[in-house]
């Protein structure tokens, strides 16, 4: 499912960890948002407090704690595959 999100500039990394799921490098979108109840009328979202992340990779959007998230450097994944420990791209 595709989340609602709008810009988290102080995740500005390539890449980054998310605890629990080792081995995989993720990117991160921006703070994930949810429509309130009058959202229709206002337009407006609220963040949850979560932020919407991807794996390197592939496309789909989940949400994580922004406690579980720490900077990859360039050398510790590929970006090719997104796996931690991979040097295809090196």
């Amino acid at each position: 499912m595709i989340k609602h999100y709008e810009p988290a500039e102080e995740y500005q990394a390539d890449a980054y960890r998310v605890d629990g799921w080792n081995g995989i490098a993720w990117s991160i979108l921006g703070w994930e948002t949810e429509p309130d109840e009058d959202t229709e009328w206002s337009g407006c979202e609220y963040r949850t407090g979560n932020l919407v992340a991807v794996m390197i990779g592939d496309d789909r959007h989940f949400s994580v704690e922004p406690d579980d998230v720490s900077e990859l450097n360039e050398d510790e994944y590929c970006c090719v595959c997104g796996q931690i420990g991979c040097h295809h791209n090196a």
